[in-house]
């Protein structure tokens, strides 16, 4: 596997989609315009066809291998947890990208951001952090870039918003070359459709 396949897989959390390689499960599929549910938190609905990995919290979608795009789902982050992993915040490990309930928008940025370099990305930069609204409810999107160790620049974008007190978040991201203008409108149109269970 290549470095940035290494890198992207992490993202996803790799033990969960190491369980699902040694177990020898296949992906499943997201059909265009068959609506499925996601972690039972989101309706989804795509004008293209996924390749569709679960886990534990959350999803992770490609068309072309995680490495040329993909969207992650990740649901029910809870108050002093990790966003992209299982541990908590404690005395001994005050800092890091955990979220916390109550934070504001752009707090929240800052711990993306934190947390994409602690993935191994280079170069992160976040912009045009604005309020969007899905299915009646205020959620936040900013745009994203960064590098992987092979050379290619990527863009993307990342929708989150807080239900019941936890975060949820879409996260698209594709190479700028290609991958990511061909893709972008069929993932515009998921977060246009996307319902949220209440």
């Amino acid at each position: 596997m290549h470095n940035v396949e290494l890198k992207l897989v992490r993202i996803a959390l790799l033990a969960a989609l190491a369980l699902l390689t040694a177990c020898g499960a296949p992906p499943g599929l997201v059909r265009a315009d068959d609506p499925v549910k996601v972690s039972r938190i989101f309706e989804v609905t795509s004008p293209i066809e996924w390749a569709r990995y679960r886990f534990p919290r959350g999803e992770i979608w490609t068309v072309d291998g995680t490495s040329l795009n993909r969207i992650l789902y990740l649901t029910n982050i809870r108050d002093k947890y990790h966003l992209f992993s299982d541990y908590r915040a404690t005395k001994r490990r005050p800092d890091g990208a955990f979220y916390r309930k109550g934070m504001d928008a752009s707090e929240l940025e800052a711990v993306f951001r934190d947390g994409f370099t602690g993935l191994g990305l280079a170069n992160v930069k976040t912009t045009n952090l604005h309020p969007v609204q899905i299915d009646g409810m205020t959620a936040f999107r900013f745009d994203m870039s960064f590098d992987v160790g092979n050379g290619l620049r990527y863009l993307g974008n990342v929708t989150f918003f807080e239900r019941k007190e936890k975060l949820n978040l879409l996260w698209f991201s594709a190479p700028a070359e290609y991958y990511f203008p061909r893709d972008e409108k069929a993932v515009e149109q998921i977060l246009r459709d996307l319902r949220i269970r209440k």
